[in-house]
């Protein structure tokens, strides 16, 4: 409001009053960024996104308390879009805070007193839906913190993907433009938190059916947890059309949310209308699946991998990697050399060979599905290294809070343990069953090899059932089986100093690894009670 002074056609001169111009505020700003600017500053302070904050940050901290260890070893392209989990908090506080805003003077029964202002009602909501920018600002760079640590980590492989990175911020961003949106089309407060509900069941329903093509209609689209990391030439995500989706709805809900407020004119339609035809588009090609390029490309990889893989030689050791998980392949070495370190020279001064490989194809969940052992044993003969221990494509320093990255690590011991003491890899579809000696000494030699296999090693016994121990491969139908009772002997043993059993081991090794030699005759050997002889209705098929 300015002062100003008259003179009348009579030449007195009055003093007055006169509004601001249309859209313009006190002194002289736009009157929209203004009010943008101060609703978002009271966004950011609602309770609502505080609290998301706070559980955002608590979720973080919780996973950083124990020394981070699993996420040790980070595989970057999953990382990706498994880390906008948590900001999923941020988008709901968002929501309740933004919807909160808007229907601020409904709730105080002051929306007549809005009538007298310059600001119409349209351009009001543009504010509220411009105050939705610094929180999604705070999520962008909450992401990009958590990433940057990630990608920080000196086990981290892979790389980084912008889009799946930014579909995170945008999903914060479109709940909040939900909310601003539900102000305009209900004036109830507890319709944002029913919005809330509903978007977490879509979300969860996602979550829980990875290959749906439908899953990419919601705010995230996840993958298959439980699956194996892929090397970044197989991830096939559609990231950028969901980004573009996520964008195409954030334009269009927030046009219509502007529509309903009663704004008006040519270009909001044509705004309106051009973000519903990228919507329509979007939505339709990020659902389009895989090509069959894409599909032979998988196929090649998982049944062929020496083709797609760099080798190098280290102390006899021959390690094969797909290029991006490369660095990892000193943390196969030193598990490697941990076994051979309790072998007789003639063993741990053969050559063996190391590669990395995927299975099932595509990262889903195998479901017992025997691997494809005869194509990897002709794919080894051909690249001249057969035999290869199998290495998947998570790796941890140890139990790591006992999940599939710690299996990772006890498969690829005992699997390497297995090929020293009986000089060749699981060759059969199903669990290979092993007894006896055998059992006790490859067990051993895994735990033994690291401390890290051997906190692995544990929390794989603590969570098996039955006594025995089986490590499928690769989460396949193949793989390895222990009997209960030379299981127990073997941690029997590795509870045991080591030197108290590894000069034994070595005189003895030819009996000890002797598919014929029993549990008995291996604590005779050794010079320790045998564990109690299992009755016959307790032992297993194959022993």
């Amino acid at each position: 409001m300015t002062f100003s002074t008259t003179t009348t056609d009579d030449g007195a001169r009055r003093t007055g009053t006169s509004l601001p111009a249309p859209g313009r505020g006190s002194r002289g700003r736009p009157a929209v960024p203004v009010l943008a600017g101060t609703e978002s500053r009271l966004l950011l302070r609602h309770p609502a996104f505080l609290a998301a904050v706070v559980l955002y940050a608590a979720f973080w901290i919780y996973d950083l308390v124990p020394g981070g260890a699993a996420h040790a070893y980070p595989v970057l392209q999953d990382e990706s879009w498994s880390v906008h989990l948590p900001l999923l908090l941020l988008a709901a506080g968002v929501l309740l805070a933004a919807n909160q805003g808007v229907l601020r003077s409904h709730r105080n029964m002051t929306e007549p007193m809005y009538d007298v202002l310059v600001v119409g009602r349209s351009r009001r909501i543009c504010a509220h839906l411009l105050s939705l920018l610094p929180a999604a600002l705070l999520a962008l760079l909450l992401t990009a913190g958590r990433m940057g640590y990630l990608a920080g980590r000196s086990g981290a492989v892979g790389e980084v993907r912008p889009w799946d990175v930014l579909a995170g911020p945008a999903c914060v961003l479109l709940a909040g433009v939900v909310g601003v949106l539900l102000s305009t089309l209900v004036t109830s407060a507890a319709v944002a938190p029913m919005a809330v509900v509903g978007l977490g069941m879509l979300t969860f329903a996602g979550a829980v059916n990875t290959s749906a093509s439908w899953r990419w209609f919601g705010l995230l689209a996840f993958e298959n947890e439980n699956a194996a990391p892929l090397p970044a030439a197989l991830v096939h995500r559609p990231a950028a059309a969901h980004l573009a989706w996520l964008a195409a709805l954030v334009v269009l809900l927030g046009a219509t949310a502007v529509l309903r407020a009663g704004g008006r004119g040519t270009v909001l339609k044509a705004t309106t209308a051009l973000a519903l035809a990228a919507a329509l588009v979007a939505g339709f090609t990020q659902t389009r699946g895989l090509s069959a390029a894409d599909t032979d490309q998988v196929s090649a990889y998982t049944d062929h991998p020496a083709a797609h893989q760099r080798c190098t030689k280290e102390n006899g050791l021959t390690l094969c990697a797909f290029p991006e998980f490369a660095p990892w392949t000193t943390q196969w070495a030193k598990v490697a050399r941990g076994v051979l370190a309790y072998a007789p020279g003639e063993v741990a001064g053969a050559p063996y060979t190391i590669r990395q490989r995927i299975f099932p194809p595509g990262g889903a969940s195998s479901n017992g599905q025997p691997p494809p052992l005869t194509e990897w044993a002709a794919d080894d003969s051909r690249a001249g290294t057969p035999k290869a221990v199998t290495v998947g494509t998570d790796w941890s320093d140890g139990a790591a809070g006992g999940d599939r990255r710690s299996d990772a690590v006890v498969e690829f011991a005992t699997g390497f343990a297995y090929r020293a003491v009986t000089g060749d890899v699981p060759g059969r579809p199903r669990l290979t069953m092993v007894c006896g000696a055998r059992a006790t000494l490859v067990l051993w030699l895994a735990g033994k090899a690291t401390p890290g296999t051997q906190e692995a090693l544990r929390s794989t016994r603590e969570r098996t059932f039955g006594g025995g121990i089986s490590l499928p491969l690769l989460n396949s139908g193949a793989g390895l089986s222990f009997e209960p009772r030379a299981a127990d002997f073997a941690f029997d043993l590795i509870d045991r100093p080591s030197r108290a059993n590894a000069t034994v081991i070595k005189k003895n090794w030819a009996e000890l690894t002797a598919p014929d030699t029993t549990v008995d005759r291996a604590a005779r050997l050794l010079g320790v009670k045998a564990p109690p002889a299992v009755p016959a209705s307790g032992q297993v098929a194959g022993c």
